[in-house]
């Protein structure tokens, strides 16, 4: 046997060895083991396998939660709202230039707080006009489209904020945390859950009921990205969208 033949040998026996171990120590499904096989052997993986690992694309809003749990969270919202949401003045964009910054600067810090709260990272414009304070029946006051798309414009500045359609401005992502803390919060998770010795697919952390499980897809994988630069988990497959952490560099 050549050498080349030889290290090719070892290669193959040192991938199926790994693929063992992972299936005898690792809690994965066969669907997942399989990927994992085709991409080491480098092979064709199909759009349907690919898209079964994939995370589940949802955009939270307040009907999401339970009648019991919108209850908990309006009140919470409605503390945290300024006394002016009552005064008919604020739903008109100011004239002057000294005072359009802190008019801007006030309903940013409202739509900042509402997606934290309810926890939705992605916000429509068009949804956001119909709920309060933005659309007031009290007094009778609703923001305009344009108004909006200034205050969302305002956070995009503030670097808190990003427009996932520039062209027609309807829907924008709010980072009311970071990714390096979104990064820090789901390893915290899998320790303290024990999955951190469990191999995770973006599809089965989408499922995890967290708050960044419902992270829009190109963050989720952002985040997972962040913990394998951090060397505490690594992608088992070329496409990443499979991920295992590395146990014994977290405890």
């Amino acid at each position: 046997m050549s050498t080349l033949e030889k290290k090719k040998d070892e290669k193959e026996h040192s991938e199926k060895l790994d693929i063992e171990k992972l299936k005898e120590e690792k809690e994965i499904s066969d669907e997942k083991l399989k990927l994992i096989e085709d991409s080491i052997k480098g092979l064709e993986i199909t759009e349907e396998d690919l898209k079964a690992t994939m995370p589940v694309v949802k955009t939270i809003t307040k009907v999401d939660f339970s009648k019991e749990q919108r209850a908990i969270l309006e009140v919470e919202f409605e503390d945290t709202l300024p006394k002016w949401v009552k005064a008919p003045w604020m739903y008109i964009k100011p004239n002057k230039d000294s005072q359009i910054e802190s008019w801007l600067e006030s309903w940013s810090a409202i739509v900042f707080d509402y997606s934290r709260i309810f926890i939705i990272h992605v916000i429509n414009i068009n949804e956001l006009r119909n709920v309060h304070p933005f659309n007031n029946t009290k007094n009778n006051k609703r923001m305009s489209l344009g108004q909006v798309r200034e205050i969302i414009d305002h956070l995009v500045k503030q670097n808190v904020a990003k427009w996932l359609d520039e062209k027609t401005k309807t829907r924008a992502r709010i980072y009311w945390k970071s990714n390096e803390e979104w990064a820090d919060n789901l390893l915290d998770f899998m320790i303290e859950t024990g999955r951190v010795v469990e191999i995770q697919s973006l599809f089965d952390l989408s499922q995890l009921d967290q708050k960044w499980s419902d992270l829009p897809a190109d963050d989720l994988i952002i985040v997972c990205e962040m913990l394998v630069e951090k060397k505490v988990a690594r992608w088992l497959n070329k496409e990443k969208t499979i991920i295992q952490f590395e146990a014994d560099k977290v405890f």
